[in-house]
């Protein structure tokens, strides 16, 4: 039996959760956590929350896999919710796999995330492995790189001493702290600005409360950690468009990829982190709209957006009618 921990994240989704399934099942796993978030107020029909759990002990019944399950009796939300689910996770383990439930993962992610899991144990700069790959070419020679981790998060792996860095609302750090923190990664200033715009959110409202992953991107720049990132795409997202959460329409960078084997694993000669590959990514994912932007550009931008801080103007200048 496979005997990493694993993690699964669902809600309401009962095609996707049955997918992502039919693959963790095929490895047989020891110890299977589930967590699931809880019915929304004002929502009358819930029915997917019921079937979700059908699916999971339906799958599950027969198996030798022993099953840990957390089922919220109240809607907690996209941040708090993984958060609760991670914190319940890392109560119990001491590393381990963690899945949502639109992140459809190869095979090879499994031994790949293990191997990584077991080799970095002790090593306190990585903090998380990614599955996640939209890069153009490879990077460096093995079959993993290191990151400064700005991906998403939705099939990867990690360690308790990693997760317990975690702080939601990041009340203690300040933009200055970040933005030095993210000049330590050679970050530009279209990037530092960036997050921490994305900073100011999590302290407002958490973003609405809907997000964790962000809080835990800047937990690790402010460690100056690190992640790895493979270099063949090895989790394959089906849930960015439709019924989405975090909607990013369709034909976007991530939907849908798809996945290659891994295995064996070649370990790099470098540990160090592939400032361009994680700049590439960030100016196509994040901001696509400022990649070619020019010094002159940038310094518009900038004075523009200090002087609309200021005196409180929201928006462009010039009003449409």
């Amino acid at each position: 039996m496979f005997s990493t921990p694993i993690l699964i994240i669902n809600f309401n989704r009962p095609d996707y959760t049955r997918k992502v399934m039919e693959v963790v099942m095929h490895q047989s796993p020891s110890k299977l956590f589930v967590f699931q978030d809880g019915p929304r107020i004002g929502k009358n029909d819930e029915a997917p929350l019921a079937e979700v759990r059908n699916i999971i002990k339906e799958m599950t019944e027969g198996t030798e896999t022993q099953v840990l399950t957390n089922y919220s009796d109240t809607n907690l939300g996209c941040g708090p919710g993984p958060e609760a689910a991670l914190n319940w996770f890392f109560s119990h383990v001491e590393e381990g796999i963690i899945l949502e439930d639109d992140a459809v993962p190869h095979q090879d992610f499994f031994q790949y995330a293990t191997e990584l899991l077991e080799r970095y144990r002790h090593d306190n700069s990585v903090k998380a492995i990614g599955s996640m790959n939209v890069d153009k070419h490879q990077w460096g020679d093995g079959s993993y790189y290191f990151s400064m981790m700005n991906r998403n998060l939705c099939a990867w792996a990690t360690w308790r001493r990693a997760w317990q860095a975690f702080d939601i609302r990041l009340k203690k750090t300040s933009r200055t702290d970040l933005s030095k923190a993210l000049r330590k990664y050679g970050c530009g200033i279209l990037e530092c600005e960036y997050w921490c715009d994305r900073l100011d959110e999590v302290h407002k409202d958490g973003v609405g409360n809907s997000s964790w992953d962000m809080q835990f991107f800047m937990s690790i720049w402010l460690q100056h950690g690190k992640g790895i990132i493979p270099n063949v795409n090895l989790s394959s997202n089906i849930g960015t468009i439709d019924n989405a959460t975090h909607p990013l329409g369709k034909g976007n960078i991530i939907e849908n990829i798809p996945t290659s084997p891994i295995l064996p694993l070649v370990h790099p000669s470098s540990e160090e982190i592939m400032s361009e590959a994680d700049r590439q990514f960030h100016f196509m994912y994040f901001e696509s709209n400022h990649k070619e932007w020019t010094r002159a550009q940038i310094i518009r931008y900038m004075i523009n957006k200090r002087i609309k801080k200021t005196i409180g103007h929201k928006g462009p200048w010039r009003r449409k009618k």
